[in-house]
């Protein structure tokens, strides 16, 4: 991404299912090889994706928002919110996923703020998600930009298959009582 075109933060729309989609299965296959089923990684993952994100951005109804992150003419980032996920927790960042050669470029703490002001707009309330145990860069990122460890549980199968598992990898809650905190970050 050069200075000429800079990020470009902006929601997404059905439109955006396969390039989500794409992002979605590169990420997983990359962070998640060892707690996921090889061969669900190197073959349903896609399709899978897809069908996902073809549903997801099919429903406008305001209980979602999916934020994309753009350089240079591509894709380099998205944040996926469901909005009143819990009632404790407040609403679920359900996704959030950066390119492999962005990395540690700032896109992910900028998504994360827009996350945080879409949140906080809607009223008074608070942010959580849920990382893989393995993914130790993820928790590391969520730390630094405030997220507390409050949880562990056992991963859910993608698409409630247990086939798509290896064993029994578990899952970290990171919370954000006051979402507000992360909107210093832009």
């Amino acid at each position: 991404m050069s200075e000429l075109d800079p990020l470009r933060l902006h929601h997404a729309d059905a439109g955006d299912a396969e390039r989500i989609a794409a992002l979605h299965a590169d990420s997983w296959r990359r962070h998640y090889r060892g707690a996921f089923a090889d061969a669900f990684l190197d073959g349903d993952v896609d399709a899978d994706r897809f069908a996902a994100w073809a549903e997801r951005l099919q429903t406008q109804d305001g209980s979602t928002t999916t934020i994309l992150a753009e350089g240079d003419g591509a894709l380099v980032g998205f944040i996926h919110v469901v909005f009143e996920a819990d009632p404790r927790w407040g609403a679920l960042i359900d996704n959030l996923h950066v390119t492999s050669a962005r990395k540690r470029a700032g896109i992910g703490t900028r998504l994360m703020a827009q996350a945080a002001e879409a949140v906080t707009a809607r009223g008074p309330g608070g942010l959580y998600l849920w990382v893989l145990e393995q993914n130790t860069p993820a928790q590391a990122f969520y730390e630094t930009v405030g997220g507390r460890r409050v949880e562990r549980v056992l991963t859910e199968p993608p698409g409630g298959d247990p086939a798509r598992l290896n064993g029994t990898p578990a899952s970290f809650r990171y919370a954000w009582p006051t979402p507000a905190v992360l909107l210093d970050l832009r």
